[in-house]
């Protein structure tokens, strides 16, 4: 890419040339010409009159301009990288640890595994009690994990979970998915990743999307 020429100010040639001061008499010193041109002196200092008639000075002046320019675009595209850099190891984190179960957890083997309720008789809410059903097993792993609902369960979508008790605010581990019929089964298949579970027994919940309440079946984690 051919380079574009730098832009050709007849004042500032004037300023830089016109005012030749080869003995440097009354020049204020670079300290002072650096401050004013990071901008840590004001712009009401005197020093600035004796910039305008001393070529010199006004050389400095610039070269010192130029070099606060310079390192500030620096530290400008030093901060982005980093940012840059942060938010990719965020995001990476992130994919990683995130229990996602609305798709395949990448990198990671599926067990497929299915809890039959059709003959089930769920539980619905905390208080309710019925006759106490055996419990559905499976592993502490990632799983692909088919539920055939029970008897007249309507299609569309429902949320899938592993609950410690028999409420929305235990879940541990949930999932979206939706309801497809299998001959006279409504059938949800999930991906719910409950390798970070402790084993024990939890509930197995399932809700559909227009319902405030949610089905629970006894589960037992291995």
């Amino acid at each position: 890419m051919r380079k574009s020429k730098p832009v050709f100010d007849p004042i500032e040639e004037a300023y830089l040339h016109a005012f030749p001061n080869p003995e440097r008499i009354g020049c204020p010193g670079s300290e002072v010409l650096r401050g004013l041109a990071t901008k840590q002196l004001p712009i009401s200092h005197p020093a600035r009159t004796h910039i305008a008639r001393c070529s010199p000075c006004f050389q400095e002046f610039r070269s010192f301009q130029r070099e606060a320019a310079l390192r500030h675009r620096l530290i400008l595209s030093a901060g982005l990288a980093a940012c840059f850099l942060i938010a990719l190891g965020f995001l990476g984190r992130s994919s990683f640890f995130h229990r996602n179960a609305s798709g395949p957890i990448a990198s990671i083997t599926l067990q497929k595994r299915t809890a039959d309720l059709f003959e089930m008789d769920p539980l619905r809410g905390s208080g309710e009690t019925k006759r106490p059903t055996l419990p559905i097993d499976l592993p502490a792993a990632p799983l692909e994990l088919k539920v055939i609902l029970p008897r007249f369960s309507r299609p569309g979508p429902y949320q899938i979970a592993v609950c410690r008790e028999r409420n929305a605010e235990s879940a541990m581990v949930k999932a979206i998915g939706t309801a497809v019929a299998e001959g006279p089964r409504e059938v949800v298949t999930v991906v719910l990743d409950l390798s970070g579970l402790p084993k024990g027994s939890y509930w197995l919940s399932t809700r559909h999307d227009d319902n405030d309440a949610s089905d629970y079946s006894a589960m037992k984690l291995q």
